[in-house]
């Protein structure tokens, strides 16, 4: 094990019991100390994902010289790539024309992690305060994807299939009296999942004046414009695709809408149905009933990623139907430790079919997705967004036009540990 990874790995430990701590039955720490330790912990658990997967990862001291306006001037005007970026993609292995993904990230100076002597009102941090480190690739160049709260994971991977072999049963053992046979074990089986690339476009276009003054001062432009829509292509695919054509099946389409914890089928007309409206004590019950013990023990490995609709309602629904009440719905999960967030991704509330019913709902419901497992669901991307140069379709208008192709895939490695409640909405 490197130095490197041996890092990660305490400090994932350190954040776990520094979490523990903080929701410990006798703890005095606030809300947001909660918080912040459950947000540590989750960067740690990314962090050591991402640390596991570095074989393409590229040589800091290049990446940090590294400039995007130079790849895409080179490409654009028909030139080779000279300086860090020609040494970066020699060592990598990449083409001319391909873009390593490091070259997407933000600037140092532009990092919200990157170490600042100064608070955000300019006075001089505090004593003992530990400046956040830089975090790992994909994180930092998707930065806040619906995607990665859920435990998604996101490693860099290098050209060519990626498999991920994974156990589905296992061995099986059984008590034995004395000289008595011992219980035939039963093999374990696995199964091999397969990722391979699909992939996500955008396109860029230059005029012939532009080329020659590409430089250093639109960097922070199209590193953040093309990191932004992307990443956003990315979870979009990851959330919603559907699995036809030339989308990926994401996690919508994965995993059966079914009853949350804690809530019914209503009778008669509305056998289909949710039988009622999500209610406070329905709410509680998604967090608290949903432990399965295996994969959620507390309602610290929760992650819930719900829509708007559902957002409003929950901030409505207090504990004595009382707005006076300080405890709605959101809140209740925040105590609890639940990590939530919305989204708006997340359809709207509509007629859907819940499982196992065969027959749509004659009610509006939205769903909630709920993970327990990080990293049961990967999104590989390979490395390097490749350019394709176009100098025909508008050479009328003297522009050129740079198409850029990202390959990525996304595999449901086990379900166990997710869910998608029909949360209903509608009266």
């Amino acid at each position: 094990m490197t130095p490197e990874l041996r890092a990660l790995f305490r400090a994932r430990y350190e954040a776990a019991q520094a979490v523990n701590a903080a929701f410990a039955a006798d703890s005095q720490a606030t809300e947001e100390e909660r918080a912040q330790a459950r947000t540590a912990l989750e960067a740690a658990d990314q962090a050591l994902i991402e640390g596991l997967e570095t074989e393409s990862r590229a040589p800091r001291e290049l990446a940090s010289e590294i400039r995007l306006a130079n790849y895409l001037g080179a490409v654009a005007g028909e030139a080779e790539l000279r300086g860090a970026e020609q040494e970066l993609n020699r060592e990598m292995g990449l083409a001319s024309n391909v873009v390593p993904l490091e070259a997407l990230a933000p600037l140092p100076e532009e990092r919200a992690d990157a170490v600042s002597p100064q608070d955000t009102d300019g006075n001089a941090l505090a004593f003992g305060t530990v400046n956040q480190t830089t975090g790992p690739l994909l994180t930092r160049v998707f930065t806040a994807t619906d995607a990665a709260f859920l435990g998604v994971a996101m490693p860099a991977v290098p050209p060519g299939e990626r498999v991920y072999p994974v156990m589905t049963d296992g061995t099986t053992a059984a008590m034995a009296e004395r000289s008595a046979a011992a219980a035939d074990a039963g093999a374990a089986k696995f199964t091999v999942v397969n990722a391979t690339p699909k992939r996500l476009s955008g396109r860029y276009v230059f005029d012939l004046e532009g080329v020659a003054t590409l430089g250093t001062m639109l960097e922070s432009t199209l590193r953040a414009d093309l990191r932004t829509e992307m990443g956003y292509q990315l979870d979009r695919q990851i959330l919603l695709g559907d699995g036809t054509g030339a989308n990926v099946k994401g996690l919508l389409a994965s995993l059966d809408l079914t009853l949350p914890p804690g809530a019914a089928f209503g009778s008669s007309a509305l056998a289909n149905d949710v039988s009622a409206v999500l209610a406070w004590a329905t709410s509680k019950s998604l967090a608290t009933d949903g432990l399965d013990g295996k994969y959620a023990r507390s309602e610290r490995d929760l992650r819930i990623l719900i829509g708007g609709a559902t957002y409003t309602l929950m901030r409505t629904l207090y504990r004595n139907d009382a707005a006076a009440d300080d405890s709605d719905a959101i809140d209740i999960w925040t105590r609890l430790g639940v990590a939530s967030r919305r989204s708006f991704q997340v359809p709207a509330p509509a007629t859907a079919t819940i499982s196992p019913k065969t027959n749509a709902s004659t009610k509006k419901v939205q769903s909630a997705l709920v993970n327990s497992e990080p990293a049961a669901a990967v999104a590989p991307v390979w490395q390097g967004v490749t350019l394709i140069r176009d100098p025909y379709t508008n050479a009328s208008k003297a522009e050129i036009v740079l198409t850029a192709h990202m390959l990525f895939d996304f595999v449901m490695r086990r379900t166990d540990g997710w869910h998608r409640y029909a949360i209903r909405t509608e009266a």
